[in-house]
């Protein structure tokens, strides 16, 4: 691809240099070649800027490890909050085979649009007072919000920090982003799992923090411990035996490049001799797995 753009690139060039000498031996064809060579000069800055140093700065590419400028908290919730993903992702997974008197989904008029389609209604339509039963609304959803909480609890946040990963995970991973394929978003919902999750959390990070005291024993027991681990921070757990499992390396690059537009203005710069400079540039972030 690269090796064809450049020879249009290339093409181009000399369809331009071959338009203008046809053009001007016909009504110029007693000027001198130093005429020639500056009305071609004169043509190409109509469409190119002859940049100097002082007008913008130098363009380099820019290639950030993102990893190594994230603190070890950072790195932790973060891959937590991946794996999570995974947890949110299975949880759409059995709602849907849920009869619909639990779920409160119509899975008929689901079908009918595009998830995508759906989506945006749903979020157009919303926030509003959903009809779900009372433990889903005022105990299921502060369950999961104390599980966002003490998972972020446990990373290494505090508790202001653990309550807005709470609110960002329920809020705009969950309520508007997954379950808003399915139905509306709920006003319930947005503040009772990160409000009432945030307390609720907080004390299952206590109990978490005195069996920790006790060396992760329960009655004398290991496996009353594990169990206890399991039920007051699963959302850490299972992203911990995700990672064990699956033994992936997450790498994260912030990097720039040239634009395509400024291709051609490259080329220009380069045979005039003058700097590879540019007013802006495109960026993107690059994620690398490694199995």
């Amino acid at each position: 691809m690269l090796v064809r753009f450049i020879f249009f690139i290339f093409i181009s060039k000399l369809f331009v240099f071959a338009n203008v000498d046809k053009e001007f031996y016909i009504n110029n064809s007693s000027l001198s070649q130093e005429v020639h060579q500056f009305q071609i000069d004169e043509l190409l800055k109509q469409k190119y800027i002859a940049l100097d140093k002082d007008l913008y700065k130098d363009y380099f590419i820019k290639d950030i490890n993102v990893n190594e400028n994230l603190s070890a908290t950072q790195q932790e919730i973060l891959k937590d909050t991946a794996y999570t993903q995974v947890a949110l992702i299975a949880a759409i997974g059995v709602l849907w085979v849920l009869p619909a008197n639990i779920s409160k989904w119509d899975k008929d008029a689901i079908r009918e649009e595009s998830p995508s389609v759906k989506w945006k209604e749903n979020i157009k339509a919303g926030p509003i007072l959903d009809e779900d039963e009372f433990l889903i609304n005022y105990l299921g959803h502060p369950v999961s919000g104390a599980i966002y909480y003490a998972m972020a609890r446990n990373d290494g946040l505090d508790p202001f920090e653990s309550f807005a990963f709470s609110f960002a995970m329920s809020t705009f991973f969950w309520e508007y982003g997954y379950e808003s394929l399915a139905e509306i978003p709920s006003i319930q919902d947005l503040v009772s799992t990160p409000v009432v999750g945030a307390f609720l959390g907080e004390y299952m990070y206590y109990l978490e923090q005195e069996l920790d005291k006790n060396g992760g024993l329960v009655w004398g027991s290991r496996t009353l411990g594990n169990i206890s681990y399991a039920f007051l921070d699963p959302m850490g757990r299972l992203a911990q035996t995700l990672s064990d499992l699956i033994n992936t390396e997450v790498t994260m690059h912030y990097t720039t490049y040239q634009q395509g537009i400024y291709v051609a203005q490259n080329n220009y710069n380069r045979d005039i001799n003058k700097p590879n400079q540019f007013s802006s540039f495109n960026y993107g972030l690059i994620i690398n797995f490694k199995f």
